[in-house]
């Protein structure tokens, strides 16, 4: 009798012991959240649970252990026990020393924030209008064709537009922009735009006929909404130079390049004035054409004083000009 009493008691001895052996090897309880909200593109545990452990290194490491990606914006992602117990295995730690702790899974939803449309607006107006406004003209975004809301992970964000090739901003677009949140590319989306503009251009002040040299006496400045390319509209009484109405220009009309054609203002024979220019000294003497010429066009005219040949441009109607 006595001996199975002493053999009892060594039995409650050993299993004593060991439970408190195996209480000794937890080393860290993980609390487990129902939901929890990504902040980054990388799920670490610390964002889906509570960690403590006896050892702060061994809690540090804990919570840094990786997860995975985080989900998609709108999008989300059930992490249960098991797949977090084998990436915590994966770190380092044996099962045994981590007990778990709270709902058997935890769902995982992406932090997001709705970008303001504002933000895109004003990267538009920088990409379309900066160029026109620079050149005093006055524009607006007339149309910016943006979806209703546009969700993006929380973060810096910046937003890049971009007009390409586009020449004609006044008729419908498409304009690229680019979002990008904490330095990376989130999205990229082209929308339609389109830009509304005034500037004071020439107008005719009279009918102009067709093949009739237009003088500065024939055109007015008027301010008028643009409806064609910038580049198109004669701005300045010094466009005139040389040129004639191709088609009949109708009072009120804005003078448009593709109405103008440039004439020969100089034939060979004719008596020219030569303008000599350098960075100090300038000369005007009498010279002789000895090639036809537009606005613009290098030809050789002879110095009527020297006898001397030059290469000259052509820069008015019977005016040319040296640089030396």
């Amino acid at each position: 009798m006595i001996s199975r009493i002493i053999t009892l008691a060594t039995l409650a001895i050993l299993v004593a012991s060991q439970a408190r052996g195996a209480q000794k090897e937890v080393r860290a309880i993980v609390r487990l959240r129902s939901e929890a909200v990504a902040q980054a593109d990388v799920l670490t545990l610390e964002q889906i649970a509570e960690v403590r452990a006896t050892d702060e290194q061994d809690a540090a490491r804990l919570r840094a252990i990786s997860l995975g990606y985080a989900p998609a914006i709108g999008a989300a992602r059930q992490l249960g026990r098991a797949e977090i117990a084998r990436a915590i295995m994966a770190a380092g730690f044996r099962s045994e020393e981590v007990q778990f702790d709270g709902p058997s899974y935890v769902v995982v939803r992406r932090a997001s924030q709705l970008l303001d449309e504002e933000l895109i607006r004003a990267s538009a107006e920088r990409a379309a209008l900066a160029e026109l406004q620079a050149a005093g003209v006055t524009a607006r975004l007339a149309r910016l064709d943006l979806p209703p809301q546009i969700e993006v992970p929380a973060g810096q964000v910046e937003v890049r537009a971009t007009v390409g090739g586009v020449r004609d901003l006044f008729t419908p677009f498409p304009l690229a922009i680019e979002i990008s949140v904490d330095g990376r590319v989130f999205r990229r989306l082209t929308v339609m735009a389109q830009v509304e503009a005034y500037a004071p251009v020439l107008v005719a002040a009279r009918d102009i006929v067709a093949n009739r040299r237009v003088r500065e006496d024939d055109v007015t400045i008027e301010v008028r909404r643009l409806n064609r390319p910038f580049t198109h509209y004669l701005r300045d009484e010094k466009q005139l130079r040389g040129m004639s109405a191709s088609r009949l220009i109708a009072k009120g009309e804005a003078i448009t390049t593709d109405a103008l054609f440039s004439e020969i203002v100089v034939r060979p024979g004719d008596q020219v004035r030569i303008e000599g220019e350098s960075d100090r000294v300038r000369v005007v003497v009498l010279g002789e054409a000895r090639a036809s010429g537009r606005i613009g066009d290098r030809i050789t005219v002879k110095n009527l004083q020297s006898g001397a040949l030059l290469q000259a441009v052509v820069v008015d109607e019977g005016v040319v000009s040296v640089r030396f």
